[in-house]
């Protein structure tokens, strides 16, 4: 039996440990006609065209990589990767918080011998691979168990290291901004009963130990009741629910140079300064840390509706998220309904607490996502930069607020039954309002009147600023 060991952007610990073996290698070898065909530390460099099992460590960093992994795979009928990096892109995976630039200015403008590809990938994103061996380094034992398998002809499934069990592939119901992983969910409820007082649009099925959580009939979240206004992501004790991140994608673009500008919502600052536990306001530090991962500009931004007639009833969502209440529940109000907030610059990055607002742009970070994208600065530490513009402007009109589902449903019943025949709804669906959004951290308790002394505050210095 042929078996290749390659390394692609790793660190060479996991083929180590396959050497470490020692004996018990020696007796593969000697003993059960294993043969190492191919091992570049070994140096046994010449390749052969077809191998039994094929080790491979590290993960994808390159073109090259791409197609070398390739045709490994074409040449091997058993692909094992090895290691964290392997498995999940690993430590190679930090690359992408290293902008380009700063590369060129360590290394002297030198050129790179191969093609860099934008992200860092493991080997399943580019070929079927039959076994993974995690951790970083490998257990070289498991490798042992793993081949001495192979060897006597057992072919079987790998169930998770510490638990002994299989379980049948997950149900994929997500949607454009959220995510359900069903590997994670343990069917604990919070989300099922949170989306009761909302619009029901996830509970139970099956029974016993198939219990699971979805939508009738197991259609996306999209085709279904939901709003992706995001509050079962709040409950979810192990963040089985969660957005759809972009955050991998604006770093993409900043590190490629793109010149983005941050349009920043007061509630975020709010959260942000709660969430890092950060002394006094926070706006001018996430300003230097927002430039500092190359954003060109940061502005403080409350989102704009624009009245084409102010006189006549009309219905405001506050995000998609409204909007799509309406259109699903209240089909008959859709004539009084405007279109929710809008970003027309195609440059901007939104960062706003509202999960729902993925539904309509194509770039915007939750607040959650936006302490992730900073999750490698310290901002306590950093000097304030004011922001380049603020634009709080508000509806000159009086208008009258709903806010949570209980209110949102009482309005619209008023209008439908011709109780409420003129003025200005705004709508917002979140208990709480945009300040405990889907997009926001998680809320401890005895934090909901703190946050709201914040975003007094944010308002009150963004004003100061403005006027001076």
């Amino acid at each position: 039996m042929k078996i290749a060991i390659y390394q692609l952007g790793s660190c060479s610990g996991c083929i180590h440990e396959v050497l470490n073996l020692g004996e018990a290698l020696l007796e593969l070898i000697n003993k059960k006609g294993v043969e190492i065909a191919y091992s570049a530390l070994l140096g046994v460099t010449r390749e052969s065209e077809e191998f039994d099992i094929s080790l491979v460590e590290g993960a994808v960093l390159s073109e090259e990589d791409v197609a070398r992994l390739r045709n490994i795979r074409r040449r091997s009928k058993i692909l094992v990767a090895i290691g964290s990096c392997a498995v999940l892109g690993g430590v190679p995976g930090l690359r992408r918080f290293t902008p380009e630039h700063e590369l060129r200015d360590v290394y002297d403008g030198a050129g790179l011998e191969q093609r860099s590809i934008d992200e860092v990938f493991p080997l399943d994103r580019f070929v079927e691979v039959d076994y993974y061996l995690r951790g970083c380094p490998i257990n070289k034992y498991e490798l042992l168990s793993l081949l001495e398998k192979i060897l006597q002809g057992k072919w079987f499934r790998q169930g998770e290291r510490r638990f002994r069990f299989l379980r049948e592939r997950p149900l994929d119901i997500g949607g454009v901004a959220l995510s359900l992983d069903g590997e994670k969910c343990i069917a604990c409820g919070r989300c099922v009963e949170v989306c009761r007082g909302i619009t029901s649009a996830i509970d139970y099925i099956n029974r016993s130990i198939e219990t699971a959580i979805s939508t009738p009939f197991k259609v996306k979240l999209d085709e279904s009741s939901c709003i992706s206004c995001g509050q079962c992501t709040l409950y979810c004790p192990v963040g089985a629910l969660r957005e759809r991140s972009s955050v991998a994608e604006v770093q993409r673009l900043l590190k490629h140079g793109a010149r983005l500008t941050a349009y920043v919502e007061p509630e975020v600052l709010a959260a942000l300064e709660e969430a890092l536990k950060l002394d006094g306001y926070a706006g001018g530090r996430l300003v230097t840390a927002l430039k500092r991962l190359g954003f060109e500009k940061v502005v403080l931004w409350a989102p704009r509706i624009v009245l084409d007639e102010p006189s006549r009833l009309t219905i405001v969502p506050g995000s998609e998220a409204e909007s799509l209440f309406v259109q699903l529940f209240y089909p008959d109000l859709i004539d009084y309904l405007v279109a929710p907030p809008k970003v027309e610059n195609h440059r901007v990055v939104w960062v706003t607490p509202c999960l729902a607002r993925k539904l309509g742009e194509s770039f915007v970070l939750t607040t959650r996502e936006l302490l992730r994208l900073l999750n490698t600065m310290d901002l306590s530490s950093l000097t304030e930069t004011p922001f380049d513009d603020v634009l709080l402007e508000r509806l000159n009109v009086r208008v009258i607020k709903a806010v949570g589902m209980r209110e949102v449903e009482k309005t619209l019943n008023y209008i439908r039954d011709g109780k409420l025949r003129e003025g200005v709804v705004v709508l917002y669906t979140c208990p709480g309002g945009c300040l405990y959004g889907g997009g926001q951290p998680y809320l401890k308790p005895g934090m909901d009147v703190k946050r709201e002394r914040i975003l007094a505050q944010v308002i009150k210095a963004a004003e100061e600023w403005r006027g001076g």
